[in-house]
């Protein structure tokens, strides 16, 4: 996905919510919170794009699977700092193969369009490891890079949410689209 694609999305999301959020008559106000933690994990689907490897079309390119946890400190229900760790498994192509993982910390700001659902958008870096292999030949590296997302928040109770998520992620030069869907429990 492109960044004008997801540029658009944030936008219209941004626009939708603005006129509902002054519109909202609910008795409760996200500001007038008291600090919560919370917890959460979840599973989710990757795109790489490694131009470091090389097969027919001189790239490395995978979808596979991903898992993430993930914990943080809620200022209320628009702003919120977290943690996380994000194992992205292994990918191979051949002879080719990447292993990597990262931990991250995010600020997160969403915008309460009702009590029960939230878009948001996240922001931070991410300090990832990677294992690159060509045959029996390796080389790992690490480093860190920023990171931004979108995406949705559904509360399904006063202390479960249930979080849908699109993060734009990089490690130097390879590219790690992910769509994820992930619990996240409030104490």
């Amino acid at each position: 996905m492109s960044e004008k694609i997801i540029s658009l999305i944030t936008g219209i999301f941004l626009l939708a919510s603005t006129g509902a959020v002054t519109a909202q008559a609910t008795a409760e106000d996200p500001l007038d919170q008291e600090l919560r933690g919370y917890v959460g994990g979840g599973f989710g689907y990757y795109r790489l794009d490694d131009e470091d490897f090389l097969d027919e079309d001189d790239e490395l390119r995978d979808n596979r699977a991903a898992w993430r946890v993930f914990g943080g400190l809620e200022f209320n229900r628009i702003f919120s700092l977290e943690v996380g760790y994000n194992d992205f498994g292994e990918t191979n192509d051949g002879e080719l193969s990447l292993d990597a993982d990262g931990w991250t910390i995010a600020g997160v700001a969403a915008i309460p369009v009702s009590q029960w659902f939230a878009p948001y958008a996240r922001v931070g870096q991410m300090y990832w490891d990677r294992e690159r292999s060509i045959g029996p030949i390796s080389h790992s590296d690490d480093g860190d890079d920023m990171f931004y997302g979108v995406g949705a928040r559904f509360t399904l109770s006063e202390t479960t949410d249930l979080r849908l998520e699109y993060d734009r992620m990089a490690m130097d030069d390879t590219d790690l689209d992910l769509a994820a869907l992930y619990v996240q429990y409030r104490f």
